[in-house]
């Protein structure tokens, strides 16, 4: 199930690399569409999510795998908002990103295709950090 209370902590995309973890300061469309795939990374407080599931997001919905659509059935913090599903569980990490960032979600070549208005724009996606608690796990 998805969180129903607030998040403890949110982060916002701070940036993009590629799955080489080179970074991409800016908007370039070759990144975008022919690149297999691309990390998005956010600077997370370290001490403070220690502990806590992360829900990744983009423009405020959930991104869950076809798996867990029932789950937005059950009112939850994300209540109202269509999710981004998506059929392959995200990537997820932590590294040394640009400009200090150290968790990332990594995407498809698939999803670029179908979001161009993300090109440049990191800031479109966010990670809530919630309690542990009834939330489907997947590999990440």
């Amino acid at each position: 199930m998805l969180p129903n209370g607030a998040p403890l902590e949110h982060a916002r995309g701070a940036g993009f690399s590629t799955h080489g973890d080179r970074p991409v300061p800016h908007c370039s469309w070759r990144f975008w569409y022919l690149q297999h795939s691309k990390k998005v990374w956010f600077r997370i407080n370290e001490p403070a999510v220690a502990g806590l599931r992360p829900v990744f997001t983009y423009d405020g919905r959930p991104i869950l795998h076809r798996s867990e659509i029932d789950a937005v059935r059950v009112p939850s913090h994300y209540s109202g908002r269509s999710p981004v599903v998506w059929g392959d569980f995200p990537g997820v990490g932590r590294g040394q990103g640009p400009d200090g960032s150290q968790m990332y979600l990594e995407l498809w070549t698939r999803w670029t295709w179908l979001h161009p208005e993300a090109c440049g724009h990191p800031e479109r996606f966010g990670v809530d950090f919630f309690r542990p608690g009834r939330i489907p796990a997947g590999p990440g």
